[in-house]
């Protein structure tokens, strides 16, 4: 942890120097483990989907999101289900990069801020056999946000006013090895290995108005995540045109350290998914899907300040195939989806409705690939005024040398 304080002289030094020993000690206590701000006002100016450890990016590629999530069971470049990836006959490169542009109101606050993400960098190759690896990284929690509260401190008898700013830049990583057989032209199955990792950096920073008498004062703190999960999937071709998959992954142990000390110790959440598609429209695939998650194993790793609830999203999608290319198809998709948000505030929830459409545009022939996707997304506090509307803009290339 690192503090640097400068600050007027003799006994209003020591004053203003207890006070935010105190204010930061408290405020790090809490921000350092994820827990996104425990005062309505910081939460208010911060982010509805940034609430305790972050928002749940999902993990799907390009085209999984433009259709809301609902082919990320059985696209093979969602690192999902592992049995999707079964039978892959060339290597696979992909990328995709997924900006979000969020606006949040609350009474009299109204706020704009964005975020950058890269979330998924994904390999696959064949390994013969009808055998198929894959590495991947996908972005599991985004925890990024800044607040600003104005107050007032009593130092020496006089009311100074202050502002107190604390910036949150953190989110923890998927990386996963996973393994798809496709055993017959019916079922496929596959395994995979998860290693979560990442790190919350929390700033707070105290500006006093007169700064003729006051310095400024600082503190910072970092903590580290670590934890470990096993996943299972299969996808059975029940007849031409319908397929269904189911995938499970087994929470191991998670923790969260500040300078290579275990502060506190938790699960990672096991999740359920399962999905239906339908492709038996020539160009056409359809799907619906859900997801569970027990977001509530993750309690243990914060405080009781934080509002875990264990959630279930549904996902419907289209997938058709438009105008072409020289000979090949550009792909059109739309989605909708209704998702519950793992973490609140004040034992109020947050759900999500989110819009989604995009492309599929083949480029270099079979070689390489383009997906675009736009998702409109409106999170709710349950209970409460505060709303929150994002767009998310997606691009992925997929290289297939």
């Amino acid at each position: 942890m690192m503090r640097t304080v400068d600050i007027g002289m003799g006994r209003t030094r020591r004053l203003v120097q207890q006070r935010l020993q105190h204010l930061t000690r408290s405020r790090l206590l809490v921000a350092v483990l994820a827990l996104g701000g425990s005062a309505m006002t910081a939460q208010a100016q911060g982010s509805l989907s940034g609430l305790g450890f972050g928002y749940p990016v999902g993990g799907t590629s390009t085209r999984a999101s433009a259709t809301a999530g609902a082919f990320g069971e059985f696209d093979m470049l969602s690192p999902l289900n592992p049995a999707s990836i079964a039978g892959v006959g060339r290597v696979m490169i992909t990328a995709q990069t997924e900006p979000e542009y969020r606006r949040l109101r609350s009474g009299t606050v109204d706020q704009k801020n964005t975020a950058q993400r890269v979330p998924l960098l994904m390999v696959i190759f064949p390994a013969g056999n009808a055998v198929s690896l894959s590495l991947s990284a996908t972005t599991f929690l985004d925890h990024s946000y800044s607040t600003v509260v104005r107050s007032s401190q009593t130092i020496s008898g006089a009311t100074i006013q202050t502002t107190d700013r604390t910036d949150v830049r953190g989110s923890i990583a998927d990386l996963r090895a996973a393994a798809g057989w496709r055993i017959n032209d019916h079922v496929s199955i596959g395994a995979g290995a998860h290693l979560f990792q990442g790190d919350n950096l929390v700033a707070i920073a105290r500006t006093f108005d007169d700064t003729t008498r006051f310095g400024n004062a600082t503190d910072s703190s970092r903590a580290v995540f670590f934890g470990t999960a096993l996943s299972l999937g299969g996808e059975w071709r029940i007849r031409k045109g319908l397929a269904a998959t189911v995938s499970y992954r087994i929470g191991g142990g998670m923790d969260a350290r500040v300078r290579d000390t275990v502060k506190t110790a938790a699960n990672v959440p096991n999740r359920l998914g399962v999905s239906m598609r339908y492709d038996g429209i020539p160009g056409a695939t359809f799907a619906v899907g859900m997801d569970q998650q027990d977001w509530t194993r993750m309690r243990g790793l914060g405080s009781a300040t934080i509002q875990a609830r264990d959630a279930t999203s549904w996902h419907a999608g289209v997938e058709v195939a438009g105008p072409k290319i020289r000979d090949d198809a550009i792909f059109l998709r739309a989605g909708i989806a209704r998702n519950a948000l793992p973490f609140g505030v004040s034992s109020r929830v947050v759900d999500e409705s989110r819009l989604s459409a995009g492309l599929g545009i083949p480029v270099a022939r079979d070689q390489a690939s383009i997906d675009i996707s736009v998702q409109r997304a409106t999170r709710t506090l349950v209970g409460a005024s505060t709303r929150e509307s994002a767009w998310m803009l997606g691009v992925g290339l997929q290289i297939r040398p």
